[in-house]
């Protein structure tokens, strides 16, 4: 059973979705200990019955940015009330103020209490802005909808010119006006730090913190994408290209992060050194089993050969280093400790500042491996060339060599490591798209994987037999009702 403590919502309700139907999706189980939510949900049902609706309503609804035109897709998606509980307690409930679509209203319950309260006012096509819930007093024109929304006090000649040239630049004037006012909903989501990524059934991620612009190359050379170009390919092609660059920024990130703490870490042990040596000397230091020594050196050596396999450190070479050792007679073993220990200590501290870096290749080049190794096709990853996806005779493959199933799970694996580092929320949408029945069943087991020990909650839409068979602990059946019904 997958740990469930880092989930993020634990159920969702839609009431009269396109006028007509309710939804209830529970996110959480039936069992106690998952009351806070689990990890990962599997939303099954009928074509039509809502899935990808309740993915995209989360989506829009838990993503803070004021440019993906997030609230403008709530205004014109036909419900009355979208109803989320958060497994912190917090309920956040979006209700249209007036039919289907249009000005809607965003609350955030937490204990009881009414914490946010932001009216949404549609003022024009695909145009949606917030505004106070209660009348500016001197603002009659902030809940104007459109110009010649307002009752001019004359109706004819000039009077009425004037009118409606003072009308339109109250109008524009409150627009302005509420475009600068603070959203009370938006701050409450950028405190949360949701900001969901959606994998949508164009095989395109979306998500707030997700820049296009990325599409640039990046400083160090990919060879696997050294002759893609994402803006002469499209589809998964082209999101695949993007894809590889941003975790080969990533990984350099926690790269150079990684380092500059080892250092602080190797700084501290040879102060730590001197201090011993300058306060007790030599002849008065414990005594030192060459034995210890050897292991210590094999330890630290085992460890860097796996570092040095991705690139992030040169592997140490321990032979030399074991025949001086042996040779050294043991009244001046003390000596080669005092020597020997700083060095190994501070590889040892640069190692452990890498080690999650270590973690997570490795576990994304073995399930890469997994599926790739019916095709004889084998992943690797270094800093200096990035990841690299081999024939089985050497040959560097470049993403539009590879086929569909291939590109799509190298897609959805990469943007998972992705989302680990970047979001709460992943939503995917039909994730066995091209995928053939075997990876089909690996394919959960792989992202949860991927994202062992960080707070990343998948939500799921699926119509394969082999994902839900699977993991029967995390379904969530969607079925609608119609209202009559209630």
């Amino acid at each position: 059973m997958v740990g469930d403590e880092n989930a993020l919502v634990s159920a969702v309700e839609i009431y009269g979705l396109f006028g007509s139907r309710s939804l209830q999706v529970d996110l959480a189980g039936e069992s106690r200990s998952q009351r806070a939510g689990r990890r990962l949900s599997l939303l099954y049902g009928n074509n039509g019955s809502g899935k990808t609706t309740v993915l995209k309503l989360l989506w829009h609804a838990l993503s803070p940015s004021d440019r993906g035109g997030h609230r403008s897709e709530i205004a014109k998606t036909p419900f009355e009330r979208f109803t989320i509980h958060l497994c912190s307690g917090d309920v956040v409930s979006i209700e249209k103020i007036d039919g289907l679509i249009g000005d809607f209203r965003a609350t955030v319950t937490s204990d009881d209490r009414r914490v946010v309260d932001q009216l949404y006012r549609e003022v024009s096509e695909g145009k949606v802005i917030p505004v106070s819930p209660l009348p500016e007093p001197s603002g009659q024109a902030l809940y104007q909808k459109t110009l010649f929304d307002f009752d001019p006090p004359l109706t004819h000649g000039v009077a009425w010119r004037e009118a409606i040239e003072t009308a339109e630049l109250s109008f524009r004037r409150s627009i302005h006006e509420a475009e600068r006012r603070p959203d009370s909903f938006v701050k409450y989501l950028k405190k949360l730090g949701t900001g969901p990524y959606m994998l949508a059934d164009d095989r395109r991620i979306y998500g707030d913190s997700i820049d296009r612009i990325s599409q640039r190359r990046p400083r160090r050379h990919v060879d696997f994408e050294e002759n893609s170009d994402p803006q002469s390919s499209g589809g998964v092609t082209a999101e695949l290209t993007i894809a590889l660059r941003r975790t080969h920024d990533m990984i350099q990130k926690m790269v150079i992060n990684g380092n500059v703490s080892g250092s602080r870490g190797s700084n501290t042990v040879y102060l730590g050194i001197l201090e011993r040596v300058s306060q007790s000397g030599f002849a008065d230091a414990e005594p030192v089993g060459r034995s210890d020594l050897i292991n210590k050196l094999k330890e630290i050596a085992d460890r860097t050969k796996e570092c040095s396999t991705y690139g992030l450190m040169p592997r140490l070479k321990e032979d030399s280093f074991l025949d001086v050792l042996v040779e050294t007679p043991d009244d001046q073993l003390r000596v080669a400790d005092a020597v020997l220990q700083p060095f190994l200590e501070a590889q040892e501290a640069r190692l452990d500042a890498l080690s999650s870096v270590v973690k997570l290749l490795s576990t994304l080049t073995r399930e890469v491996n997994r599926f790739f190794e019916s095709s004889g096709k084998r992943a690797t990853y270094t800093t200096q060339r990035g990841f690299r996806v081999n024939s089985d005779d050497g040959q560097v493959l470049q993403p539009d060599s590879l086929s569909s199933g291939e590109r799509q799970i190298l897609l959805l694996l990469l943007n998972t490591v992705l989302a680990r580092q970047s979001t709460p929320l992943f939503l995917i949408d039909e994730p066995e798209l091209s995928l053939n029945v075997k990876w089909q069943r690996q394919l959960m087991g792989a992202l949860l994987s991927l994202t062992e020990g960080a707070p990343v909650q998948f939500v799921v839409a699926t119509h394969s037999i082999e994902v839900i068979t699977g993991h029967r602990e995390s379904l969530a059946k969607v079925v609608p009702r119609e209202l009559e019904e209630d």
